[in-house]
């Protein structure tokens, strides 16, 4: 069983997962993760009776994303990382999004929203079975993304309320639906399910959130 936590906006998202989705909660916690993740985490434990004891490793995201929200997820990480003894797998925020989309047929560019209408993304193309990162995670307007798609494009994660609109002659581009949007902590637990398989999992104490200037 591996414990995934996102707090990197005002989304928060946590899930359980053993192979398969065990339980997931996410909520739009705003500036409240200090006070709700913790208790939103027993609670999921608790509905699924599952002991502290039981959790082999705890995947959680890195960013980009709100200063306060990878702090608060990143603390509370650590602390049970380091008082169970066990690993922990940091996982970019935009990979968690890009999961999301694995089986679309077209590049996947995800966005998160970086505060005064500039957001993080990165572009992301079929490797295998995966989706992969091919580009630098980068802090663009939205209209800098999408002047700068050259391919056809699927657009995935915090997009602006006027995207339609913004996009009515832009035929290389797809937006992908508001639910599939929603950065979910089964999707973070996917990743991390896989990279403990490979044995790919960090010391706790080393990981750092990432940041991207607006």
């Amino acid at each position: 069983m591996i414990l995934a936590l996102d707090t990197s906006t005002a989304i928060a998202s946590i899930a359980l997962y053993d192979g398969a989705v065990s339980a997931e909660l996410t909520w739009r916690s705003g500036r409240g993760h200090s006070e709700e993740l913790m208790a939103q985490t027993s609670g999921l434990m608790r509905l699924r009776r599952v002991q502290p004891e039981q959790i082999k490793a705890v995947a959680v995201a890195i960013g980009p994303g709100s200063y306060t929200g990878l702090r608060v997820g990143l603390a509370a990480a650590k602390g049970l990382c380091l008082a169970l003894g066990i690993p922990m797998m940091g996982v970019c925020s935009l990979d968690i999004l890009a999961e999301a989309q694995k089986d679309a047929c077209v590049a996947v560019r995800p966005l998160l929203d970086a505060g005064r209408r500039r957001f993080a993304t990165a572009l992301y193309r079929r490797d295998g079975g995966e989706l992969r990162r091919v580009g630098p995670i980068e802090g663009k307007s939205f209209a800098e993304i999408v002047g700068g798609i050259g391919e056809a494009t699927l657009l995935c994660g915090d997009l602006p309320d006027d995207a339609v609109a913004l996009l009515e002659r832009e035929g290389l581009v797809r937006l992908a639906s508001p639910a599939s949007c929603l950065r979910r902590a089964g999707f973070l637990a996917e990743i991390g399910w896989r990279r403990l398989g490979r044995g790919d999992v960090q010391d706790p104490r080393s990981v750092e959130a990432l940041y991207i200037g607006g």
